[in-house]
C-alpha cells in the first residue's frame, strides 16, 4: 500500500474519531468541522425516521440539543476504510453510553451501532458527507435521549 493511501486512511479514521470525541466534549465547533456543508443522514433505526439531507450546521445543532445535558461516551472501533480517489467509506462500530446526571435512577441509555460514514477529500482535509447508523441494540431508558424514538 502506498504512503498516501496509508495517510488518507489514518486521516479518515481520525475524522470519524474526532466527531465522536467532539460530541463527548460538547465541542460543537469541532463537531461541525468534521462535515461538508451539507450532510445526508440516516438514523432511522434509532429515531424511526428516514434518511434526510440537511446543512451540517443544522445537523450539529440537533446533536447539541439532544446531548448537551447528558454525559456521554462514544467509543468508535473496528474502522474499515475503503478508498476511491477523493471519496472514501469508513465502516465502524460505536458503543454510545449516555447518562442523565439529573436523574437519580433509571438514568442511562446505551446504544451499540454500526456506522457507515462517507467522506470526501476537501482542501481542509477529509470531511464526512453522509452518516448511516444501524442499531444492533439499545439498552436502558430511551426517555433520557430526545433523539431516540422511544423518547417521544
Amino acid at each position: 500500500m502506498e504512503l498516501q493511501a496509508l495517510a488518507d486512511r489514518q486521516a479518515i479514521v481520525d475524522t470519524v474519531v474526532r466527531w465522536a470525541s467532539a460530541l463527548d466534549a460538547k465541542d460543537w465547533a469541532a463537531a461541525r468541522s468534521c462535515f461538508t456543508d451539507e450532510v445526508e443522514t440516516d438514523y432511522g433505526d434509532l429515531r424511526g425516521t428516514g434518511a434526510e439531507r440537511l446543512s451540517a450546521d443544522a445537523f450539529v445543532e440537533l446533536r447539541r440539543r439532544a446531548l448537551e445535558r447528558l454525559t456521554t461516551h462514544h467509543a468508535s472501533t473496528n474502522h474499515l476504510v475503503t478508498l476511491d480517489g477523493d471519496r472514501a467509506t469508513c465502516a465502524s462500530a460505536m458503543l454510545i453510553h449516555r447518562l442523565d446526571p439529573a436523574r437519580a435512577a433509571d438514568n442511562t441509555f446505551d446504544t451499540l451501532a454500526h456506522y457507515t460514514h462517507t467522506l470526501v477529500r476537501t482542501p481542509q482535509g477529509w470531511r464526512i458527507s453522509r452518516v448511516r447508523q444501524a442499531v444492533a441494540w439499545n439498552r436502558g431508558n430511551a426517555a433520557i435521549h430526545s433523539g431516540a424514538a422511544g423518547a417521544r
